[in-house]
């Protein structure tokens, strides 16, 4: 986990010394809001039912 943190933050540095921040933090929404969309429960597949007798 310490190394994920590690390398989040030398990705924060990195964005912004080049001054890309505006666009990285776009490309971070789209991709939130892909993965929201997703993970919607209409995707998910059907629940078996039990059948009746």
């Amino acid at each position: 986990m310490n190394s994920l943190i590690k390398i989040a933050v030398v990705l924060a540095f990195a964005v912004l010394a080049s001054g890309n921040l505006p666009q990285i933090i776009n490309q971070v929404r789209k991709a939130q809001l892909q993965l929201i969309m997703e993970s919607k429960a209409s995707k998910w597949p059907k629940a078996m039912r039990m059948s009746k007798r």
